[in-house]
This record gives C-alpha cells, structure tokens and sequence, in this order.
C-alpha cells in the first residue's frame, strides 16, 4: 500500500506544478502549489510561522532536514521521501498528516511538539523522537515499521502517549523497544495498542536519571518481550499483556522483564497471559506484584495470571534473585491453591522466595458470561461484538472474559465461538 502511495504522490507531482524550496521559509502552504519539494534544507525561524493547509505534499528529498525554531502549523498535509523533520525548541502541530519513508523521522528537542492523528511508517531509524520537550503529547496515531524505536522520550516527563498503534518497530535494530521511556517518568502513558514489534513492546531504562513512569490501560501482545524495566520503579497498572514471545526463543518471551535493584516498582491489576514466563525478574530487581501487609491499596495484586507457559512448564513469576517478592493478592486462573506454587520459581527452585498468600477471595464471573449477569446468552454476544466495533482496549477482566478461544486475542472467532455456546 505505501508503494503504491508514492507511486501516486510521484504521477501527481509530474502532472503539477512544483514550487521548490530552500533556506528560510514562513507564510502559508496551500494545495494550489502543491507539491513542494526541497531542493536544500529549509528552516522556519525563531519569531517565524508556517502554515501548511490540507492536501499539501512536502517531498522532503534525499536527506535534506525540515528543521523548525519558529512555529509550524500543519493539517492533513503528506511528507515523504527520505529526509528528516527536527524541531529545535520549536512550536509544532501536526494533525492528521502523514509520514512515509523518513530518513530519521520527526524530532522534537525541547519546545513543543504536539501529533494527533497522524501515521508515521517506514522510517529509517527512529519514527518520533521527544529530548526535552515541554508540555507535548502524541495522540491518536499510528506508528509503523520504524528501523529502531517507534517512540522515544527522553528528559522529560511533561510527553502525553495515548491511544496510539505501534507495530513492526525495531525492523532493523531488535534490542530497540517500540516505545522507549528513557530516563524520564511521563505519568500518561496510556490506551496505546503496542503490538507485534521485533523488540520490545515497552521499555522504561534509568540510564542517567530515574524514570517512574505510569503505564496504565496499554494493550501489549506479540512482542519479543512485552514490559521491559531496568533499573525503574515504573508504575504498571491496568494493561493487557499478553502473548509475548519469539517462537522457540527462551530468551524471549517474558510478560514483564524487571532488571536491577531499582525497580521496585509497582505491578497492579493487570492480565499477564500466554507469555512464556509471566514476570522475569533479575539482578536485584524486587517489583511489588502485591502487598497486603501494608496499609497502602495501590499496590494490592489483582493482577490476572494466566497460561505463561514454554515447552510446558508454566512460569507465571520467575524470581531469578536472592530477595523476597511480595506477589500477594493475585487470581491465578484455572489453578487451585495448591497448584501456585507449581507455577512460582523461587527459593524451592534457587530463587528467593515469593509470598503468593493470601490469594484473592472474591471470585472473578464464570467466562463467558462477559456481561456478569450470571447467565451465557445473546447479551454477552451483543456485549462482545460492540466491543471489537468500538476498537478500544478492554479493561484485564473484560480481555479475560471476552477471549472466548483462549488465542490471546478478541475478535470474530470468539463471537462465532460464543454463539455456539449459547446455541447449544
């Protein structure tokens, strides 16, 4: 499709006039001069403005840089063809654009960048960068098939990520995650569908100072690891992850990665399902999977456990360090309590030693009756098939319910497999 793309975008430039661009820019874009093409680097400047009106094509050309000190404006409008877009300490909106073949993707170094809407694929190397930046966001958009990293935000805790699609990130470097939080804690990190990236689905690093960020409602399916944290305390609240692995790759495949004695963080109310290992910890790590010795009820468990199996064993928390996990509080579905600990590695396997007790006493509704009215029949088929329509992120309990075939997944083979349930 995006071949395609650009093989239109280049029959309509050879059908228009071009107006060719270079240096200092400012004013308005407008569709009747479209397209526009680089022919150098251009630059809005600091005191400047530039608005670019819908439907205009911005062929960035070669490796040329669209760099932005002054103020930039830009609506339903196409950038493609290599070359980059940076903003330094700029003020930038984009909304409902889109961003084909960029050679480094768009940057914001401080400033305000702001994306709604948008899709940013192919790029080379990173698709939107945050260092800095002040009271930014990016929203409501699709970030695809990046060479490295989908989303970096890096010194700042002032970026907004939320209800984005991120898929096949990290093409060209593995070890890059899709969404990246380096050393900065964002506290609305939430809605996003992270889904089947080479890499990592999340990763939260403290390399040169804390990051604490809140993750929270974020679908997170099909990566080579779904929530890596090193050395944060990273609130992970609320999300869905599932089925997180590389097939056959042990190395692979943890639902949450918790790596040095840092992160501490808190693991709450979450579905960790159909991963190889549930929650991988390591090297001093000790995350609080649920604690109900203290008085504080953030960090209660309810967190759903479920199938985290490789080469059948199951693993839903793999405590590969010397120090206690409380994991207190917590479903662990399908197993009785004295099949838990079956399912722990801690001190009777080398480990240090995970508290599970108590388990949680109020009992989640029977699947399938996702409406939790007690009984199965064509209300919880309207129920689940609305929620595939509205395309938003089930809560952990709904997700739990709704996967009717136990795939990992919600979508038309569940409601064909409930109706055969009421059916019959």
């Amino acid at each position: 499709m995006r071949i395609n793309i650009l093989i239109l975008l280049s029959f309509l430039s050879s059908l228009t006039a071009q107006t060719q661009v270079s240096g200092s820019v400012s004013g308005t874009w407008t569709s009747t001069d479209s397209p526009y093409v680089l022919t150098a680097d251009i630059i809005v400047l600091v005191g400047d403005t530039l608005t670019i009106e819908p439907s205009c094509l911005i062929e960035l050309g070669m490796n040329h840089e669209f760099r932005i000190e002054g103020t930039l404006y830009a609506d339903s409008s196409s950038f493609y063809h290599a070359g980059s877009i940076f903003s330094r300490g700029g003020h930038v909106r984009f909304n409902q654009c889109q961003f084909d073949y960029l050679t480094e993707g768009i940057t914001f170094w401080q400033g305000i960048g702001l994306i709604e809407n948008c899709t940013i694929s192919n790029s080379e190397s990173t698709g939107v960068s945050f260092y800095g930046s002040d009271s930014s966001f990016i929203k409501d958009s699709h970030i695809t098939n990046s060479g490295n990293y989908g989303i970096k935000v890096s010194q700042t805790d002032l970026v907004v990520i939320t209800g984005n699609t991120l898929t096949g990130n990290s093409r060209v470097d593995h070890n890059h995650p899709a969404l990246f939080i380096d050393s900065c804690s964002p506290q609305v990190i939430e809605n996003n569908i992270i889904d089947n990236n080479h890499g990592q689905g999340v990763g939260v690093w403290s390399l040169t100072s804390i990051a604490a960020p809140v993750l929270r409602g974020n679908f997170i399916r099909g990566n080579f690891t779904g929530i890596t944290v090193v050395n944060s305390p990273a609130y992970i609240l609320d999300n869905v992850i599932v089925a997180n692995y590389q097939e056959g790759n042990f190395n692979s495949g943890a639902g949450i990665y918790a790596g040095y004695g840092s992160s501490v963080g808190i693991v709450m109310g979450n579905y960790i399902g159909g991963n190889y290992y549930g929650v991988s910890v390591i090297n001093g790590a000790s995350p609080n999977l649920g604690d109900m010795v203290n008085d504080y009820p953030g960090d209660d468990g309810l967190n759903l456990f479920d199938d985290n199996t490789f080469d059948g064993q199951t693993w839903h928390i793999w405590n590969g360090t010397s120090s206690p996990i409380m994991a207190q509080n917590n479903y662990w579905l399908g197993l009785d309590i004295s099949e838990v600990d079956a399912t722990l590695y801690d001190n009777e396997e080398g480990g240090g030693e995970i508290f599970f007790e108590p388990i949680y006493a109020a009992p989640l509704p029977e699947p399938p009756d996702i409406n939790d009215d007690e009984l199965v029949n064509i209300l919880d088929v309207v129920v689940l098939i609305e929620g595939i329509i509205g395309l938003g992120i089930p809560d952990p309990v709904t997700f739990y319910l709704s996967d009717i075939n136990h795939d990992f997944d919600i979508n038309i083979s569940d409601v064909t497999a409930l109706i055969d349930i009421v059916v019959q």
